[in-house]
């Protein structure tokens, strides 16, 4: 088994889209929180909002990628000709 990189981008952006009400799943490991301008310029409001955006990004992460180690060894511990 090979080693594993661990890679996390942050990325703080304008946007026109509406604000939202909390971190949004767009694909696995990847949330958006849109949030008001006020917030943007508020230390505490852009970490608190950057935290919870965090959370479930590495959960979903780290699901995805359990998930796909355990499929991988149950590949590699499944008999031939087994399940076709």
């Amino acid at each position: 088994m090979g080693n594993y990189k661990i890679k996390v981008n942050i990325e703080i952006v304008e946007s026109d889209e509406a604000i939202s009400s909390g971190p949004e799943e767009i694909e696995t490991g990847v949330f958006e929180f849109n949030i008001s301008p006020e917030a943007a310029t508020s230390i505490d409001a852009c970490e608190q909002a950057l935290l919870s955006t965090n959370y479930p990004a590495l959960r979903s992460a780290l699901a995805h990628h359990l998930e796909t180690l355990s499929q991988k060894k149950r590949k590699r511990h499944q008999p031939q000709g087994f399940g076709k």
